[in-house]
């Protein structure tokens, strides 16, 4: 059974600390706390900001159909079914241009493509290679398949987060 203290006296013998060490050992207890506080509140100040994401969809083959956009936090989501945000952008120049406001500061990367007939899907020849223009954040080149997570990723910090992507 636990030993129990009241204002230093252990209640089970009666034995009270010297008044220097409940003194030294509430100071500790004090700085631990104020340090704890102090580290928690640097950490919630950098992890728990919100900033604008600008996303700029540019090359554009034509002024017709759609551009879908899929933002993801995560390389578990990371071109799953799940997006953290998604839209569908009328083309109506060659440029197209996204803001999102108040997106944690955190990890991101986005996959674009532009669905020209608007059929809603990204068409593809018979060996899957598709047909329609898409881009990848840091504008990941493709070689066989899709850019792994850490090649699209970037970080969201500070008031605004720019980010460009060419479709080809």
């Amino acid at each position: 059974m636990p030993v129990q203290a009241i204002n230093g006296r252990c209640l089970k013998s009666g034995y009270q600390l010297p008044l220097q060490r409940r003194i030294i050992y509430s100071l500790a207890y004090i700085i631990l706390l104020s340090v704890g506080v102090s580290f928690a509140t640097s950490s919630l100040a950098q992890s728990g900001g919100q900033a604008t994401l600008i996303l700029k969809v540019t090359g554009l083959r034509s002024e017709k159909g759609q551009v879908k956009i899929a933002v993801f936090n995560s390389s578990e989501k990371w071109l799953g079914e799940q997006p953290i945000y998604s839209s569908t952008i009328n083309v109506d120049n060659q440029t197209v241009t996204w803001r999102i406001n108040d997106v944690p500061y955190g990890d991101y990367s986005v996959a674009v493509f532009h669905d020209e007939n608007s059929n809603g899907k990204m068409d593809k020849n018979v060996l899957g290679i598709p047909l329609e223009p898409y881009g990848f954040s840091n504008n990941v080149k493709i070689t066989f398949g899709p850019p792994k997570w850490e090649e699209a990723k970037f970080t969201v910090k500070g008031s605004t987060a720019e980010v460009s992507i060419g479709v080809k």
